[in-house]
């Protein structure tokens, strides 16, 4: 008998032993499932400049090219601290001019200036970036020499003139300086203006630059670059940057301002010098050949040699190996130095 109840509970122990650990068994089931691959949104961002604060409205839409004086008279420049992308560079005697490209045209300020007069190698640079071109008059032909004018009807080229007057452009009355020093735009017309006007609205892809940008800030080479200048030719002055650990930009005070920029890019060019008849007078023009040569780029305190290229229609930066140039994300300054009349770049 107690063998019997001794076998009896061996049998219960072993049941609740293996019986009540056991995984409850799970009935196979075959689950179809269907998988939707969504492509991430376009990312909408300045071309000029890569910032990510775009406004989605202006996507495809021409940008616009502002023509502003540098002559002491002019400075500081209205709005100077405002555009993506400054371009520099000689017009005649020795005086260099610039070109502002804003990327959306609703971000020009309501002050912009002062405006001069056109130039070949300016209009020519322009086209780079399929831009409205905005100006207050400019230089003819005579003889051998094209003018801003003569380009402008050679390239059938889209442009604003404040000869023609309008809402867009007036006079400021707070400088006692001659007229040419006050010529200004009204930022906060040019829409109305160029809706206005019998132009393409929209860029063309063939002919519009888009530069290619980090997404983290990157030193743009090896080479320091703590400062650096830029002379345009042996007539002008030079542009002088400074780099700011603090906030990651160059600085130059040459405008009677603190201007600061994420990237200093200095595109070396063949020039040519064409002395034209002028009011009585003569005057010597200075124009680019705006086709491709070596440069620089510098940003984050350090500096590389490039090379550019514009015979497709847009302006294509590599580096010394011809790689695809990318920048850091901000705004630019690009100065134009004659390669063959003693323009010159030093840095340290």
């Amino acid at each position: 008998m107690k063998k019997a109840i001794a076998i009896l509970m061996a049998v219960i122990m072993t049941a609740l032993l293996f019986g009540c650990s056991k995984e409850p068994e799970i009935q196979a089931t075959t689950t179809t499932t269907t998988t939707t691959t969504t492509q991430p949104a376009p990312s909408v961002y300045n071309p000029f400049t890569g910032d990510s604060d775009f406004d989605e409205s202006a996507v495809g839409r021409r940008p616009v090219a502002i023509v502003v004086e540098n002559s002491p008279s002019a400075r500081p420049q209205w709005g100077i601290d405002t555009p993506d992308i400054i371009v520099e560079g000689e017009v005649e005697g020795g005086i260099s001019r610039m070109l502002w490209l804003y990327a959306d045209y609703n971000t020009v300020p309501n002050k912009v200036g002062p405006i001069r007069s056109a130039r070949p190698s300016f209009v020519e640079f322009s086209e780079l970036f399929d831009a409205v071109f905005v100006h207050w008059g400019g230089s003819h032909n005579k003889g051998s020499y094209i003018g801003g004018y003569g380009v402008f009807g050679r390239d059938n080229v889209a442009h604003i003139d404040g000869m023609a007057g309008g809402p867009l452009f007036g006079r400021d009355t707070t400088r006692s300086v001659s007229s040419e020093h006050r010529g200004i735009v009204h930022g906060d017309k040019m829409a109305q203006v160029i809706e206005k006007k019998d132009c393409r609205k929209e860029y063309s892809k063939s002919r519009f630059t888009k530069f290619d940008f980090y997404d983290d800030v990157h030193d743009a080479g090896t080479d320091p670059a703590g400062t650096l200048s830029c002379r345009f030719s042996s007539r002008t002055d030079t542009r002088k940057f400074s780099f700011s650990a603090d906030d990651g930009k160059y600085h130059c005070g040459d405008w009677k301002t603190d201007v600061q920029f994420q990237n200093v890019i200095v595109l070396r060019a063949d020039t040519t010098y064409i002395t034209t008849p002028y009011k009585g007078s003569t005057t010597t023009y200075l124009n680019y050949s705006i086709t491709s040569g070596t440069g620089f780029y510098a940003s984050n305190g350090k500096v590389q040699p490039i090379k550019w290229d514009a015979s497709s229609g847009r302006l294509k930066l590599t580096d010394g190996d011809g790689n695809a140039l990318s920048l850091n994300k901000g705004n630019s300054y690009i100065g134009l130095a004659s390669s063959n009349n003693g323009g010159k770049v030093s840095y340290q």
